[in-house]
């Protein structure tokens, strides 16, 4: 896959792959035509797609040449129509793939003699394994470095037992990170107060792995810090707001060299009133933190070539017998549970309408609907 958002494209990137002489691999492949429309291109083209979505997803590039699987020459293709060439394209994974593939995504690359050059990009896919029906067909594919293959029953029988563990594997991914933010395994913990974590991780994490280059320049910058430090590990790169008298944190996050984020802030605290203890948990703090750091784990991440689907997990942890005070002085009921899961949600894109029903969630948790009219973040 070429490390780059889909489209930052241009003739340049794909010029410096004949250049490097890459070759096709595990997640590259370059095609010299478009897919025809007989039915043997037809059943190649979905076997393609379906190969890359088993695996870990990756770039199928149309219009550039290759040697013995190395990229060698750029002629681009010809197409009077790339609206109608791409709906063509999306027509027959719709029709005959299943279960249906999401999260396919295109770009046009113009070239300097004229024509263009078509990059589709496969992620991995969570409803794997996808099986190509074109036409009475029933037939599974992955890839490996060599190329595509079909699945045997061997194959199949592991594809289908690692596509129900995924979700599985993602929580316990996320439930290392309230840990860590507790302090387990890590140089400080996050503050005595309710907080929030989110896992942030591209649905084809556990595909193949994947090492990505994260330097303190590039890691994600936690929420609600005016200064901050910044450690190398083992895993990745930890930022973090500075310790307190404690040795606690308000917030840090922490990317992935794997190519994912974990991320924790406060997001209540106890505070007088009237001389009165007010223990109370603060909703745009939380959205505003939510959108922070979903956000900036798809825009470093997508630096990598990284794309969705999007897995987001979120947890609120401490908020029991904390109470949310809202715009016009109404006091919520108090919070009766402790350590909350608000959602595994699969997004395409992060956005706030993506985002909308975790907010919704944290709502809830305080016995309240949130206002169908209040925007993602409004302080009121």
């Amino acid at each position: 896959m070429i490390e780059q958002p889909i489209e930052m494209i241009d003739e340049a990137a794909l010029q410096r792959l004949i250049d490097n002489q890459v070759s096709e691999g595990r997640d590259l492949e370059f095609k010299r035509e478009l897919p025809g429309g007989n039915d043997e291109a037809t059943r190649e083209f979905l076997a393609d797609v379906t190969a890359f979505a088993n695996a870990q997803g990756g770039d199928i590039i149309y219009g550039l040449d290759e040697a013995n699987g190395v990229a060698a020459n750029l002629p681009g293709v010809e197409a009077d129509d790339h609206d109608a060439a791409i709906l063509r394209l999306e027509g027959k994974l719709q029709t005959g793939v299943n279960p249906r593939l999401i999260g396919a995504r295109t770009q046009w690359v113009p070239l300097a003699n004229g024509r263009s050059a078509l990059v589709l990009r496969i992620p991995g896919s969570l409803n794997a394994p996808h099986r190509v029906t074109y036409k009475g067909g029933a037939r599974f594919f992955g890839r490996n470095s060599r190329g595509k293959y079909e699945l045997d029953v061997h194959d199949l029988r592991h594809a289908f037992t690692d596509a129900a563990q995924l979700p599985q594997q993602f929580r316990q991914l996320h439930a290392e990170a309230i840990a860590a933010s507790q302090g387990v395994e890590m140089p400080f913990a996050v503050e005595k107060a309710p907080v929030a974590v989110i896992s942030v991780a591209p649905l084809g994490l556990f595909r193949e792995e994947r090492r990505i280059e994260v330097a303190r320049e590039n890691a994600v910058v936690p929420v609600r810090v005016g200064a901050f430090s910044s450690l190398d590990t083992i895993d990745g790169v930890l930022v973090h707001a500075p310790l307190n008298d404690a040795g606690r944190v308000g917030s840090y996050a922490l990317t992935y060299r794997t190519g994912r984020t974990d991320s924790a802030f406060v997001i209540g605290g106890v505070r007088r009133n009237n001389g009165e203890d007010w223990r109370t948990c603060w909703p745009a703090t939380f959205e505003h933190g939510l959108q922070a750091m979903t956000n900036a784990t798809q825009m470093q991440l997508r630096q990598h070539g990284i794309e969705g689907p999007w897995v987001i997990l979120v947890s609120v942890y401490g908020a029991k017998g904390f109470r949310m005070i809202l715009g016009d002085g109404y006091q919520t009921a108090l919070a009766f549970r402790n350590n909350v899961l608000l959602g595994q949600h699969i997004v395409e894109r992060i956005d706030n309408e993506a985002l909308m029903p975790i907010a919704e969630a944290f709502w809830l948790l305080f016995g309240v609907h949130r206002p169908k009219n209040r925007a993602l973040g409004a302080e009121r």
